[in-house]
């Protein structure tokens, strides 16, 4: 299963890896910020949806990990 596949089907368990802050979001799918700032939102909207569709597929026991610095993305702890 890929993070694209929001229709497959629910894991018992999920790890979802590398949820890095240089990974996540993609930097080349992400407008910057200066270039287009609606263009900017809406693509870290995609890449947080994305995100969430891989994390929504662990139906009992879901695993996130990075390396360093966390997306920004995930929630703080």
């Amino acid at each position: 299963a890929t993070e694209a596949c929001p229709r497959c089907a629910e894991f018992a368990r999920m790890v979802v890896i590398a949820v890095n802050s240089d990974a996540v979001p993609l930097p080349f799918a992400v407008t910057p910020a200066a270039q287009d700032a609606v263009q900017h939102e809406l693509d870290l909207l995609r890449e947080r949806c994305l995100l969430y569709v891989a994390c929504t597929r662990a139906r009992d026991e879901l695993v996130v990990t990075s390396s360093g610095t966390p997306s920004r993305l995930l929630p703080s702890s």
